[in-house]
């Protein structure tokens, strides 16, 4: 459990030198399709996704360490079994303190909630039609639907965020690179990586897929499925390496303005709570609606200023060494 000492005062290529991470809220949730009623090793299952998507990488002996001496069930906090368009899924959520625990207690490095952006930058030429990008919007033709249906379970297993452009951008224009940070049309596409992929069709199914300097071709959409599948797996790797949190404990001063009701106050130790990097915190001063704390964390000073800069309950206001000025968004 997180130790919270409270004194009587109240009963997302890097393309940017900034970070434009945002929350995983689910962190500690898995969605999982099962094929049969026992749902034993489904809850198993369940549970390596987690550990992967909290390491960042597959590690099966680290997997090992953490289960020690539990079966997968004990780290369960509830699960439901639901069905969708004919298939079944089991939704199993997991005791956060209890998993954070056995990371902790084993010196074993993860991720919290704060996870990359990455943006995509995805052209299709299909031979029939004028070349175009793909756009956040639902596609009713399969190729392109299961592009982001890729793209999308990616996301979910590895915990991470992938943005397609919506279709008010024009992706040739030159501020689509941000060079002008002020262009308000782009606020909404701050992102940490950007990649750019060319799919091209020259035959009757005859397929290529272009990522970088690398060109692979294929007969039949399968094998360029397959291989986004393969490249966006190994990319996510080295995308979420970058915030990866150790267990080195440091402590760090955070003061937070805007405090200025009981509620608010709630709602900021809930997003403290939250905040996996934090191991514990107190209250060490307060005053005029500024509530100060003493935290101590895991991971670096940086990792955890990004951490705060990117929170939506927060507003970074300035930092310097070992203490970080923000206020309270509105909540």
């Amino acid at each position: 459990m997180k130790t919270v000492i409270v004194k009587s005062i109240f009963l997302f290529i890097i393309f940017s030198n900034q970070i434009f991470a945002k929350d995983f809220d689910d962190l500690f949730s898995i969605t999982i399709e099962i094929q049969e009623e026992s749902i034993e090793k489904y809850i198993d299952k369940a549970f390596n996704d987690l550990i992967f998507r909290l390491l960042g990488y597959e590690d099966f002996q680290k997997a090992k360490s953490i289960k020690a001496n539990y079966n997968s069930e004990d780290f369960i906090k509830r699960y439901t079994l639901v069905s969708d368009d004919g298939s079944k899924f089991l939704k199993a959520s997991f005791d956060e303190e209890i998993v954070m625990n056995q990371f902790i207690d084993n010196g074993i490095s993860f991720i919290g909630r704060n996870r990359p952006v990455i943006f995509l930058d995805i052209k299709i030429d299909n031979g029939f039609s004028k070349p175009f990008k793909m756009e956040s919007i639902p596609y009713k033709t399969k190729f392109e639907s299961s592009i982001q249906r890729i793209f999308y379970d990616i996301s979910e297993k590895r915990g991470l965020f992938f943005e397609f452009p919506q279709n008010t951008i024009n992706l040739d224009k030159k501020d689509y690179f941000f060079e002008n940070e002020n262009y308000n049309e782009f606020d909404q596409y701050k992102f940490d990586y950007l990649d750019s992929v060319l799919i091209s069709r020259s035959g009757i199914n005859n397929w290529s897929i272009s990522y970088k300097d690398q060109v692979s071709f294929f007969e039949g959409s399968d094998g360029i499925f397959e291989r986004i599948k393969f490249l966006f797996n190994n990319l996510s790797t080295d995308y979420l390496s970058s915030f990866i949190l150790d267990n080195a404990e440091r402590t760090i001063s955070i003061s937070v303005s805007k405090v200025n009701s009981a509620d608010k106050l709630d709602s900021l130790l809930d997003a403290l709570d939250k905040m996996i990097s934090i191991k514990e915190y107190s209250i060490s001063s307060y005053k005029d609606s500024e509530i100060s704390f003493s935290c101590i964390i895991y991971g670096t000073e940086d990792q955890f200023i990004e951490s705060v800069k990117t929170h939506k309950d927060f507003l970074l206001e300035d930092f310097s060494a070992g203490l970080i000025q923000a206020s309270l968004n509105s909540i």
